[in-house]
């Protein structure tokens, strides 16, 4: 029985094809070696500032598509009668937020998407810098995980009084609403934690008391103290909140330093042993002001430490942590009004006072100069 096979191709035709694939393979090949032999320890590091004070957990190659997006745009390479193009969504809007935020803290990805960019290496370069940059991300989030569930068991064995039974430092089974003290720091401060009725409810997941983004939880609060007259009042500013700030900005070490919650605090001046220390991580990242990002994602962490959640994931039951991220970016970043930007300025003020120490001030609050005294002068 005979078969018939396609016709193959011509002899001359398969030698040049299969030149044009050698010549192809060592052209990648030359441009992959001139990327790879960039440093990427530099990058590494540098990509420890994205979890802190970018993103959560967005890739960051959403937040550079997300930029290309608008290049494009701009140079109307787009049909600009869509919708969607001309006008952003609140998702696009919130990611090209954090891609500003990416290239103020990791300046090299400026250089790799920015007008400087090689046009020959320019995919394979942002392709090797967001690799590095998130390898380093999402180390520093593991660290900082890791710090704090040792550092909060400690704080909360250390509190009067005496918890009862004590928190394993290395185990979390027995956090979250399974205990007493964390159960309180965690319950939303919509719901009343005293009542035994609404524990019970919290910890059988009554549809009625959910635990969800959608609510402030207590530790946020000054002394855990919530006014629904006032619901500003005392947020952000928990004795635990600040501790934490300071375990993964300024040492573990400092963490329990200067911890009053009280409206004006009292900051010492430093020791130089302690004065070296404390400006570790935010001296790594230049990072000289108290940034709302950063307020942010100490939160999420603190409020993973405290739960019973054993390994990191975005939805904790019905707590969603990217969620909760972005509620207190937006409060800080997108105020309702004047007047709450001039408390929330306000707020930052303090937080400054409370991490860097009045010593700092000139970096959070510069001084008018233009409307002072000799800046008049000099025009009069």
């Amino acid at each position: 029985m005979s078969s018939t096979l396609p016709p193959t191709s011509e002899p001359h035709t398969v030698s040049s094809l299969i030149r044009t694939i050698s010549v192809l393979e060592e052209e990648n090949a030359r441009l992959h070696c001139r990327i790879t032999n960039k440093p990427g320890l530099s990058l590494t590091r540098e990509g420890r500032a994205v979890r802190r004070v970018v993103t959560l957990v967005e890739p960051i190659t959403d937040l550079i598509a997300e930029y290309d997006r608008r290049e494009i745009q701009a140079a109307g390479q787009q049909d600009l009668s869509d919708p969607e193009m001309i006008l952003p969504t609140t998702e696009q809007q919130c990611t090209y937020r954090a891609y500003e935020k990416l290239i103020q803290w990791c300046p090299s990805v400026h250089k790799v998407v920015g007008p400087a960019a090689k046009a020959d290496t320019a995919g394979l370069e942002i392709a090797f810098a967001c690799k590095e940059l998130q390898k380093g991300a999402d180390g520093a989030r593991a660290d900082d995980s890791a710090t704090l569930k040792i550092a909060v068991a400690q704080w909360l064995n250390e509190s009067q009084p005496c918890p009862d039974p004590p928190f394993n430092s290395r185990e979390k089974n027995g956090r979250g609403f399974n205990h007493e003290i964390t159960g309180k720091l965690l319950c939303p401060v919509d719901y009343d934690w005293a009542n035994a009725d609404v524990c019970t409810a919290i910890r059988e997941f009554h549809p009625d008391f959910r635990v969800t983004a959608h609510c402030w939880p207590s530790f946020l609060y000054a002394d855990g103290e919530y006014d629904p007259a006032m619901p500003a009042k005392g947020l952000f500013k928990g004795k635990y909140l600040v501790m934490a700030f300071r375990c993964v900005f300024t040492s573990p070490g400092s963490a329990q330093n200067e911890v009053s919650c009280r409206n004006i605090p009292q900051v010492s001046r430093p020791s130089r042993t302690r004065q070296q220390s404390r400006h570790h991580v935010a001296k790594i990242l230049k990072m000289n002001t108290v940034q709302p990002r950063a307020i942010a994602y100490v939160a999420t962490q603190l409020r993973f430490a405290l739960s019973s959640c054993s390994c990191w994931m975005i939805v904790d039951e019905d707590f969603n942590h990217e969620e909760f991220y972005h509620n207190i970016v937006d409060y800080f970043e997108l105020p309702s009004s004047p007047q709450k930007a001039a408390e929330l300025n306000d707020l930052l003020l303090w937080w400054n006072l409370k991490i860097f120490g009045r010593g700092s001030v000139s970096h959070y609050r510069p001084q008018p100069v233009h409307s002072l005294s000799v800046s008049l002068s000099r025009k009069a």
